[in-house]
């Protein structure tokens, strides 16, 4: 009987075995409650799967508690025991050990160490350290992981990489009710908001890359890593809010033991090593959580040492019973425990890029260091025994970063030392050795800062504006300074000046050019001593920066260097462009060029091209200058302008500064006089007069002078030359003036200067062409890409001829000449042998005497003729302003009516006056004649713009080949009017009028 009763245990206990380890060897995840459970994000757990050494990583900070509920991120690694399946989660900070065990089960939990002399084959638990707890009764049924259609509170502290905390404050806050998926927030905090329970602390780093990449980012977190450590408050899910930490109902019994013989152990009496413990059960699955030191006092504690070559063997056990001595239900085999080794903190690595070992470097030392470890907080440089001086960390290139200007320190050998550490202090030191060693010695000390700001303005012209502060701190006092720029610019440069703070103007020398640069000198309106600071703005005009590439667009592609070109090492240099108005800028999806730089090294150049967009006046200038000088003091002008729009903006007018002393102005092209423009040459006679050209007023009506117009016109003046002239050695020392166009780029100017017999020149201004004629020789000068800030200046020296007295008298002597063939020819009466007899009388009888037509006659059809069309014109306008609603109905009728009435008058008496003045010859037939043909070719010409406006409006032809037969049309009424108008003006002046 008692056989069969040990059959039957034995029988029992091997069953019970066999279920125990089923169990055990069960996964995990197969529970009914996965939320319960910690889960892996981005990987961050490696779980080991069997006797290979697993790694108890080292943290700077654990964030979070041992609250009893293991949360996803809170652990740097994990490991799933394969014969129990009890899951771990562990890390440390050098002090302590944070640890978390899972298991199926509702009992206890335990794990035990030996220490790395020892293992568990020969007597299990006997000597080790042992840990067990359970968690009474069911703390837990469900707890709410956020899901992202939650609405959420959360608590958030923000850092930057060097740990300064920046920030600390409440998103979303705990009135919101916006999903998390909808946050206007950065991706990954979304991210790492998903998933997590109340009460639960997360801590990531978002990188520069996928944080604030931008440029100018309003929120002034360009290229930092932002650094945050946020904790769940609230859960708002389908109208039901939970802000009660699920933690808050976490317990535990818990014990630290030793072991005394292969399954028993005992609790020590010394419990301080568990600093805090606490546990959670939800029916199916128990965690426990414990942070303990890894170092102990007590005799019975086996201290973890950080040490990589030292193993500990760890096995893990857990039993269905809550109580702290039960027998395991499983555990890990005494044969084969898991290893594990405590590793310690390591500093960062570095790896120098720049400066390398032995390098030799002149100016500037771009600092470039590579320190590699899980976190870099800070890494810093110094120079011998001098002071540290932080690097900053460069997230496109993933290395630290500083530019040094080494004019503050001695040539020869240096050592160069850097420094790295992470959050938890452990440092790095590399020691390089290199050399300094300039070429040349410029002004050391001395501090440059420069701000350039490039200002684009019309008629393709560009102003740099550059603020310069000077720091002295050197020994030698500065009274001037260098300045250069690539010649490939000098055909853009159009002038240069400086003034300091005061506004007050110093002088700016043009040097020679030396090894491809333009060389200016700036001397500086005061010494600048040691220690003294001085500021001053120097400005470049410039044109031809940027050139069209799409008329259609008008977009044009500007090219230039960001920053000046200095012998000197920049301290700090920084770059603006700026556009004239709000409409221009760059091209859509082109960043613009602004930009910051620091000691940049002498003479370094900075080229940038950027694509933009201008919609402002730039008008493109051919102009042909034609000077005549004079034995008599005078200067005889005659200029030529062509105008061509080739910008978006319409031009009404434009500006010509006359000289002064000038008179005798007129305005006209091949048409006539411009009328309105005419009226603005009443100036002072003694000061420069300013014209406005009227294009719309004269010439282009209210449409105004429209991209890709052209126009010609001219301009004629006398200037008085003694105002511009003085004595010299070889004779009259004459300046030319030249009238001014502001700053509308004058492609080609062409400039003749012209000496008649009566003046011959002696010495004159280099680079001229000289012109032969019969009576005259012409110096021609040629120019280029001029505006009124880079003026041509010429001068002569002449000497009046005797060609000045002979061309009276040669006048004299021909009027006398002929004078005397006259009378010797009427004097003298030739023998009727050879010509016959005499009929006088006859003859001058026979002759059809013509005489002219009387000036009352001429008088009435020339005033017959300009009412006649004046009073046509005014039925044009007001049939024009009734179209326009501009003249009421009833005025219109009452003024039509009485027009109609002036007109019938006029053309009643006009027939009878002109049979009149026909009968006096075939002159004034043929004056009559003309103004019939133009006004004829007026009447063809409005009538075929009222066909032109029909077609319009019918679309029956294009916008470019309307707007062309338009000017046509108005060119030929022009011209018609124009020519009527001479007739009518010939008229007069026979009558005596004029």
């Amino acid at each position: 009987m008692s056989l069969l009763k040990k059959k039957i245990g034995t029988l029992l206990l091997l069953t019970l075995f066999l279920v125990s380890s089923f169990m055990a060897m069960s996964p995990i995840t197969n529970t009914m409650e996965p939320d319960n459970l910690a889960r892996s994000i981005d990987n961050t757990h490696s779980t080991a799967a069997s006797m290979m050494n697993i790694s108890i990583p080292y943290v700077d900070k654990h964030y979070g508690s041992s609250d009893g509920i293991i949360d996803p991120t809170e652990y740097a690694n994990s490991y799933t025991d394969p014969v129990t399946g009890v899951t771990s989660y562990f890390e440390h900070d050098g002090t302590m050990l944070y640890l978390g065990l899972e298991a199926f089960t509702t009992g206890w939990i335990g794990i035990a160490w030996q220490n790395y002399t020892s293992d568990f084959r020969s007597a299990g638990l006997n000597n080790s350290d042992v840990i067990v707890g359970y968690v009474p009764g069911q703390t837990h049924t469900s707890i709410w992981r956020v899901q992202p259609t939650d609405a959420v509170s959360v608590h958030y502290i923000l850092s930057l990489r060097n740990g300064t905390v920046i920030q600390e404050s409440d998103y979303p806050d705990i009135l919101s009710e916006e999903p998390v998926e909808d946050l206007n927030a950065l991706p990954m905090y979304k991210d790492m908001i998903i998933g997590m329970r109340i009460g639960e602390v997360r801590h990531f780093v978002i990188p520069a890359a996928e944080g604030y990449n931008e440029i100018g980012h309003p929120s002034g977190l360009y290229g930092e890593d932002l650094e945050y450590e946020i904790k769940l408050t609230r859960i708002y899910r389908s109208g039901i809010e939970r802000v009660i930490n699920p933690a808050d109902d976490s317990d535990i019994i818990y014990s630290d033991e030793y072991g005394t013989s292969t399954f028993q152990h005992k609790a020590d009496t010394n419990q301080s090593r568990i600093i805090e413990a606490n546990g959670s059960d939800n029916g199916t699955v128990t965690q426990i959580e414990y942070t303990l030191y890894l170092n102990s006092t007590d005799n019975h504690d086996i201290a973890l040492l950080e040490n990589t070559q030292l193993t500990y063997p760890f096995v893990f056990m857990f039993g269905n019973t809550e109580e702290l001595n039960g027998l395991p239900t499983q555990h890990t085999s005494w044969t084969e425990p898991a290893w594990f080794q405590i590793i310690p903190n390591s500093p960062p690595s570095l790896s120098a890029i720049s400066p390398t070992e032995d390098s030799v470097i002149d100016w500037i030392l771009d600092i470039k260091l590579n320190a590699t470890d899980d976190y870099v907080r800070r890494a810093s440089y110094r120079i011998d025994d001098l002071e540290w001086n932080n690097l900053q960390y460069n997230f496109l290139t993933d290395l630290w970063e500083e530019s040094l200007d080494l004019s503050s320190y001695d040539e020869g050998l240096h050592v160069f030392t850097f420094n790295a550490s992470d959050p938890s202090n452990a440092t790095s030191i590399l020691e390089i050795s290199f050399e300094i060693d300039r070429p040349f010695l410029p002004l050391l000390g001395m501090k440059i800062d420069v701000t350039r700001n490039l200002i684009l303005t019309a008629s393709y012209g560009s102003r740099i504006e550059e603020d310069y502060t000077i720091t002295n701190n050197g020994s030698v006092p500065i009274s001037s300074l260098e300045v250069y720029m690539p010649e490939e610019y000098e055909s853009n440069f159009l002038s240069i000046s400086a003034k300091d703070g005061n506004s007050d103007a110093f002088q700016v020398t043009r040097l020679t050019n030396v090894d491809g640069f333009m060389h200016w000198r700036i001397h500086l309106s005061k010494q600048v001593g040691f220690q003294e600071t001085y500021t001053f703005e120097l400005t470049t005009y410039m044109h031809s920066l940027f050139w069209l590439t799409d008329a259609f667009e008008f977009q044009y592609r500007l090219s230039f260097l960001k920053y000046p070109v200095l012998p000197y090492i920049i301290n700090k240099a920084t770059f603006t462009l700026s556009f004239p108005d709000t409409a221009s800028g760059v091209i859509p999806n082109e960043e613009l060029p602004d930009a910051t730089a620091i000691n940049l090294e002498p003479f370094t150049q900075t080229p940038f091209v950027s694509n933009i967009r201008l919609y402002t006046e730039n008008i493109l200038v051919t102009r042909s200058t034609k000077i005549v000088v004079d034995a008599w003091g005078w200067l005889s002008y005659e200029e030529t302008i062509s105008l061509e729009n080739s910008g978006s903006k319409t031009i009404q007018s434009l500006q010509y500064i006359v000289p002064a002393y000038a008179t005798a102005i007129k305005i006209y092209d091949e048409v006539g006089i411009l009328a309105m423009s005419q009226r603005t040459t009443s100036g002072a006679y003694n000061e420069t007069n300013t014209l406005s050209i009227q294009l719309s007023s004269d010439r282009f009506g209210d449409s105004g002078f429209k991209q890709k117009f052209k126009y010609t016109f001219k301009i004629s003046y006398v200037v008085q030359a003694s105002a511009y002239q003085e004595s010299s050695a070889g004779g009259i020392k004459l300046d030319i003036p030249i009238g001014k166009m502001g700053d509308n780029l004058i492609l080609k100017h062409t400039i003749d200067i012209v000496f008649p017999v009566s003046v011959t020149a002696v010495d004159t201004t280099d680079e001229y062409r000289t012109l032969y004629g019969i009576f005259d020789t012409t110096y021609r000068y040629t120019l280029y890409n001029r505006t009124e800030r880079n003026q041509v200046a010429l001068s002569i020296v002449y000497q009046t001829t005797i060609g000045a007295a002979a061309r009276p008298m040669l006048l004299a002597l021909i009027v006398g000449l002929i004078a005397l063939f006259y009378v010797s020819y009427r004097k003298v009466e030739l023998p009727e042998e050879v010509f016959g007899p005499k009929f006088e009388d006859e003859y001058e009888a026979s002759q059809a005497r013509q005489a002219g037509a009387p000036p009352g006659l001429l008088r009435e059809f020339a005033n017959l003729y300009s009412r006649k069309t004046t009073l046509n014109m005014d039925l044009e306008k007001l049939e024009a302003g009734r179209r326009k609603g501009k003249v009421k109905k009833r005025e219109y009728m009452m003024r039509e009516k009485d027009l109609k009435t002036q007109i019938e008058d006029v053309d009643s008496k006009l027939p009878a006056v002109k049979e009149e003045l026909v009968r006096y010859g075939t002159k004034y037939r043929d004056l009559v004649a003309q103004l019939e043909l133009q006004e004829e070719k007026i009447e063809g010409a409005k009538a075929g713009l009222r066909q032109l406006l029909q077609r319009k409006k019918k679309q029956r032809i294009s916008r470019v080949a309307f707007e062309k037969s338009r000017q046509d049309y108005l060119k030929t009424i022009q011209k018609a009017t124009s020519a009527t108008d001479r007739v009518l003006l010939s008229i007069q002046e026979e009558a005596g009028d004029i």
